[in-house]
């Protein structure tokens, strides 16, 4: 269940924003310390950018504007208006931050679908939604040929793990991936369940590899105090 205290109202991208998810470990880059064979090289240089944002409370870096990107935020809303119709619903939160006290991580989902308020009016249940919007042909087929999230882990192990990590940060049973590209006239959408009773051992993975971050984290941090 989704505590109501962890929802931020802050706009996505604003500077209270990015300031809220100083040093936060975030769905969108938690890919960098789910290696194969361990955090390695890529996870730890993460890890290390993230201590130097509580060391310094400056973010170490913002996103850089692509003709990709442009695309993807161009065509965000229009993906999840087919996702909500596709699906049957009336209602989507849209890009809320969610930032669970106490916690080194965060998440903004997309998309969230509230499913029902927890009886003590403090909690939600809810299923998070990713949208993804590719530009080039080649990259949106290769997502639409995937039926189930092991297939998307071969293809786009990020959007992967951004997903699962949102699962979790959330405390979702259910998590969605909507592909969309506007210009198909066929073939414009395709949406990837993700059920936590299916992915059992890749959360297992998840949360140890969330430990061994948090604790170099820790590590660095007070290697640093000290000297």
């Amino acid at each position: 269940m989704l505590r109501k205290e962890w929802i931020s109202g802050v706009q996505m991208h604003s500077e209270d924003w990015f300031t809220k998810r100083l040093s936060k470990f975030t769905s969108s880059e938690w890919h960098l310390v789910m290696g194969e064979r361990g955090i390695g090289e890529g996870g730890k240089s993460y890890i290390y950018r993230k201590v130097g944002e509580l060391l310094t409370g400056i973010v170490n870096k913002k996103e850089i504007a692509t003709e990709a990107t442009e695309h993807g935020n161009l065509y965000e809303l229009e993906n999840l208006r087919m996702f909500a119709k596709v699906m049957g619903l009336d209602f989507l939160v849209t890009q809320k931050l969610i930032a669970p006290q106490d916690s080194k991580h965060s998440s903004t989902p997309d998309a969230l679908i509230v499913n029902y308020e927890a009886e003590n009016k403090e909690e939600y249940s809810v299923s998070t939604v990713e949208a993804k919007c590719p530009l080039t042909y080649d990259n949106y087929i290769k997502l639409w040929k995937c039926k189930t999230p092991f297939d998307v882990k071969k293809i786009k192990p990020e959007f992967y793990w951004q997903a699962l990590h949102q699962m979790w940060v959330c405390d979702s049973l259910v998590g969605y991936l909507s592909v969309y590209h506007p210009h198909f006239r066929v073939g414009q959408l395709r949406i990837i369940e993700f059920k936590k009773i299916d992915l059992v051992s890749e959360f297992k993975l998840l949360k140890q590899r969330a430990i061994e971050a948090e604790l170099l984290f820790d590590e660095t941090v007070n290697e640093m105090m000290k000297a």
